[in-house]
């Protein structure tokens, strides 16, 4: 089986590196790497064309220009449709795999089939389970993450994007990632257009891979707080009945009111109000994300 594996860099040089480096000690080696550096600063995609331009196993592209999480991964699986690629991987450049993780990843996935949505067990540097997939109520705008692993695998509503394997046939089906979610939440509406052709995501208890997750949104948070409330109304218009839609309003007026002032991720109002405007008015972005 032959892997395409999509990764982005924006300003998290040594992040990346470790994360390449990862892979290409792994023990699988029928990949290649589509490294996209999405305007970085001081000469980041410079470092990495210099330490991985020879290594051809790393396919290297940049932009001049940010294009968020969604426009980038499309870049490269787009390229990666034009070679003879059977999956191809998105994986968050903060991410460490084991030596072993995708051979053992291949091995389940050709055991046990080739037409689902993949994603593994990921975990914190403390070791401690950080996500293993999903399960959405399109009544709360909320995600249930599982907890236990006492199964070898699970059907889920979504896997997370920090590593999720992805059929090529189910892209050329159900086309590419939604650019207008920019970052966040385009996972699980990726996921759902693939349930609606009967594509099931699967949680698989394979190695676990270490993420420190939230590089970006700790230097963005104001962003972060906009594209969250933002895109859950995208994410509703698009998978949700006309009740559930009406219904999930009054949840966000709840959460407003009751849970928003005390969370730590959302501490100004202002985002989070001309997200859930956007969002409404179908915006692309009105934020600036400096």
């Amino acid at each position: 089986m032959k892997l395409a594996i999509s990764i982005l860099n924006r300003n998290w040089l040594d992040d990346t590196k470790k994360c390449i480096d990862s892979i290409l000690e792994s023990e699988f080696n029928d990949y290649k790497i589509f490294l996209f550096d999405n305007w970085s600063n001081n000469n980041e995609y410079e470092k990495l064309k210099e330490k991985y331009w020879t290594n051809v196993s790393v396919l290297i592209n940049k932009s001049n220009t940010n294009l968020w999480f969604t426009w980038w991964n499309n870049f490269n699986i787009k390229l990666a449709l034009k070679q003879d690629f059977e999956f191809i991987i998105l994986l968050n450049n903060d991410c460490i795999l084991e030596k072993d993780f995708l051979s053992k990843f291949i091995k389940w996935i050709m055991k046990h089939g080739w037409k689902w949505v993949y994603g593994p067990i990921i975990k914190s540097p403390n070791n401690k389970i950080q996500a293993i997939g999903s399960y959405i109520n399109l009544w709360t705008w909320s995600s249930v993450r599982l907890k236990k692993i006492d199964w070898d695998y699970q059907v889920v509503d979504y896997v997370t994007w920090s590593c999720i394997a992805i059929p090529v046939e189910l892209i050329k089906k159900i086309w590419w990632l939604d650019d207008k979610f920019f970052a966040y939440r385009e996972e699980s509406d990726f996921c759902l257009r693939a349930k609606k052709i009967w594509y099931k995501s699967y949680a698989l208890n394979v190695d676990w891979i270490t993420h420190k997750e939230e590089v970006a949104t700790n230097k963005i948070k104001p962003y972060y707080t906009y594209l969250m409330f933002r895109n859950r109304i995208f994410f509703l218009k698009k998978h949700s009945n006309m009740i559930q839609y009406i219904f999930s309003y009054f949840v966000l007026c709840w959460y407003l009111a009751i849970i928003f002032p005390n969370h730590f991720w959302f501490k100004n109002y202002k985002y989070a109000f001309q997200g859930i405007c956007d969002g409404i008015k179908n915006v692309w972005g009105t934020l600036n994300q400096d």
